[in-house]
């Protein structure tokens, strides 16, 4: 039996026993199964393209188009080399006629600002006491790498948001820039929902380190006081190999990377670290390439940097939020099988297909439509909750207090600061000793429903209004009709959608209809599967886009090989993982993390 076929016939069991139950509620051995099943189902019914002319695309090839990636993402597919590249659109995860975005006035309804004050404000914070903030960190470190709507829309009419006589926000409205919509409308498009591009490369290619331009990947390379160029194929860091500051940035003091955008401490150090490992891996692979130039190097160690983060992403970031024996064997399953990573590691593959051996080296496969990031990946990606509003700093070696500062004081410019008050292991040490807050209603962090964007000109943003409007203004379906996309089963009331009574009164009154819940707000709502951090809604996209970011890309597939990476590339994929590169770059914090499972756990502070 193949294993394509095999597949389907999980995908009508899973079908079948989606009737009577969710798969959580089912024995492991029925249960993983039974999300192989779901993958198929979603792969095959939930992978829509948008993109109906590809002509306004231009990719241009430079280097060795067959073993390096490209600074724009294009030439993944060398069939189709526009595939993924940055300013491609987004694809969709429901079909195309239920996309279209909401309209006045049921775009408004319920206000999104009231939603924010009533349903998303943090009451009191709710940690997750089993993870670290390294876990929010890592988010955004990976978002970045995989997409972004860019710079919202000045020259339209803006949302305009009424404010009721309790708000505290100040005036009478709230005032919302909207999306930036694809101005490239074609003959194809002609009746068709609004679409959006991806300003970012869509593939996991490390773009969020390297930039998403040739630009950018000359600048992350390049000495920014002497101008310098880095031919040695490493990024520049500072002499204390830390992150130098942007010159072109518009914010003083910045700190220079691929893409620098909504900036923290947090990112800081996820940036830092894998600026510092490219520069590593450069110096195994000259070890055996010793007259090899630097831009062999540096494409060789982008190759192996970014199949790095996405082994972490897939094998140690995942399970640690998918705490339960099912979560974790399905996630590290893609990345080696069912037969599990120590076989791999004794034979190697078994057969072509992903499911005994895992996706990289499989063959590659788009399934039913070409590759891209979707809308309603980001939209389950609003992950907001788990940031704190404060922070404790305190020192590595003696877990003694240096500083407490606010969600405001370690973001943007600030940053280069905090390295003056503290080491950058004091930094990484207290990231992983404090823990973040849970996705639940009433947790989103208050300082970014009141975010500083220009302060300057008074310019602020709720992002939790914001997050819920731009779901509704680019055509996200709300929650019940986004579960019957997925085939899931719909809460017939907010009795059935939460089992907090306290909720169900607020739900009702802010939405009347259980209709009427937003996506953001029913998962937020919804009893998550037992050991998740997150719901099984926002789940299903994961299990579909997790293994479709490794399945269509070659460079994880059909050339995921020695003779494209390089032998010790290679290797360093298979032998490396974050337990490793902490270690590599901060041998001091050695001990603290020593007896810790998975590193995304909170550290030792004994």
């Amino acid at each position: 039996m193949t294993s394509a076929l095999l597949e389907r016939i999980l995908g009508r069991i899973a079908k079948l026993l989606s009737r009577f139950r969710a798969w959580h509620r089912f024995p492991f051995l029925v249960a993983v199964p039974t999300l192989v099943g779901l993958r198929a189902n979603l792969r095959a019914h939930n992978l829509f393209d948008t993109e109906r002319d590809p002509s306004t695309l231009a990719p241009k090839a430079t280097g060795d188009i067959r073993a390096e990636r490209q600074a724009d993402g294009s030439h993944n597919d060398l069939g189709c080399p526009w595939m993924g590249m940055a300013g491609a659109r987004f694809g969709r995860n429901v079909p195309i006629p239920d996309t279209f975005g909401e309209a006045p006035k049921g775009l408004y309804e319920p206000n999104p600002r009231l939603i924010s004050r009533k349903l998303l404000a943090r009451e009191q914070f709710v940690p997750v006491p089993h993870l670290s903030v390294l876990v929010p960190a890592w988010l955004q470190f990976m978002v970045h790498d995989w997409l972004s709507h860019g710079s919202n829309d000045r020259k339209a009419e803006p949302h305009r948001l009424r404010l009721d006589a309790g708000d505290d926000w100040g005036g009478d409205e709230m005032v919302v820039l909207r999306s930036r919509a694809d101005p490239a409308v074609g003959p194809g498009d002609a009746g068709q929902p609004a679409t959006y591009r991806n300003i970012e490369t869509h593939w996991w290619d490390g773009s969020q380190v390297y930039g998403s331009s040739l630009a950018r990947v000359q600048l992350v390379r390049t000495d920014p006081a002497t101008g310098r160029f880095c031919a040695d194929g490493k990024l520049w860091l500072e002499p204390n190999d830390m992150l130098p500051a942007d010159p072109a940035g518009g914010i003083p003091d910045l700190e220079l990377s691929g893409v620098n955008g909504n900036w923290w401490i947090g990112l800081s150090v996820m940036h830092t670290l894998f600026a510092r490992e490219h520069n590593a891996i450069v110096d195994r692979i000259k070890a055996d390439h010793p007259h090899a130039d630097g831009e062999f190097l540096f494409q060789k160690a982008r190759l192996v940097n970014a199949a790095l983060m996405a082994k972490i992403h897939t094998v140690e970031w995942t399970p640690a939020l998918l705490n339960s024996p099912e979560g974790q064997f399905i996630m590290r399953g893609n990345w080696w099988g069912v037969l599990g990573e120590q076989y791999n590691r004794a034979y190697g593959r078994t057969g072509t297909g992903d499911l005994l051996s895992g996706i990289p080296g499989s063959p590659a496969e788009h399934h039913a439509a070409p590759y891209a990031m979707t809308e309603e990946f980001t939209a389950v990606y609003r992950m907001h909750s788990l940031m704190p509003d404060a922070f404790s700093f305190r020192r590595h070696d003696s877990n003694a207090a240096i500083a407490d500062k606010s969600l405001t004081e370690v973001a943007g410019g600030a940053v280069r600061g905090l390295y003056a008050q503290m080491s950058f292991d004091d930094a990484l040490y207290s990231l992983a000793t404090s823990n973040p807050g849970a996705l639940v209603l009433h947790n989103f962090p208050n300082t970014l429903r009141r975010f500083d964007k220009k302060a300057a000109e008074g310019i602020f943003v709720d992002l939790g209004a914001v997050d819920v409007l731009r779901d509704r203004e680019r055509g996200v379906p709300r929650y019940c009709a986004f579960r019957r996309h997925l085939g899931m089963r719909v809460p017939g009331s907010f009795e059935e959608l939460t089992d907090d009574p306290k909720w169900r009164q607020e739900l009702k009154d802010v939405y009347g209809a259980v209709e009427n819940v937003d996506l953001l707000v029913g998962t937020l709502a919804e009893r998550a599967p037992p050991g998740f951090g997150f719901s099984d809604t926002a789940f299903r996209i994961f299990i579909l886009m997790a293994s479709r970011r490794l399945k269509s890309d070659r460079f994880f597939t059909s050339d995921f090989t020695p003779e494209v990476y390089t032998r010790a590339g290679f290797d360093w994929i298979r032998d490396n993982g974050f337990r490793t590169v902490v270690q590599r770059h901060c041998p001091a914090l050695g001990r603290r993390f020593a007896d810790i499972r998975n590193m995304f756990f909170p550290w030792d502070m004994a």
